[in-house]
């Protein structure tokens, strides 16, 4: 029996992941022998077709899968690949302004505390007009 879902969990070092069924229940583990040979690798939220078996280890696993957006033209999904990368560039930029940015106050504060702490740094006299 065929069931449908996506895919919802993927680790490409360790070439397996989870789908969630369409129809609800427990997600389900797929590997990569799992996926058809096209040439394109799992993405997540990709909708899938598959076949459920019970593995060696008794847990159910996904196989023969099929993937369901076949109707998509490789220009657009190589589109929407593309603005998934200026996506994560964009956020890799903010990630790396706000270290930027903390490694600078960080700095100000030390280079700032230094100055206090040095000799003639801070002065022990009292300005004129304040009363001790």
């Amino acid at each position: 029996m065929r069931f449908e879902g996506v895919l919802s969990a993927w680790n490409p070092d360790a070439g397996y992941g989870t789908i969630r069924p369409s129809g609800g229940g427990e997600e389900v583990f797929v590997g990569l022998a799992a996926f058809p040979t096209d040439g394109e690798g799992p993405q997540l939220d990709e909708p899938l077709s598959f076949e459920i078996v019970t593995g060696r280890d008794g847990r159910k696993q996904a196989v023969q899968l099929k993937r369901l957006a076949s109707h998509v033209s490789p220009a657009l999904r190589e589109a929407t690949g593309a603005a998934r990368l200026r996506a994560r560039q964009a956020q890799r930029k903010r990630r790396l302004g706000l270290v930027a940015g903390g490694v600078i106050v960080a700095l100000t504060l030390v280079i700032g505390g230094l100055r206090w702490w040095q000799p003639g740094g801070r002065s022990t006299e009292v300005p004129a007009g304040v009363r001790r």
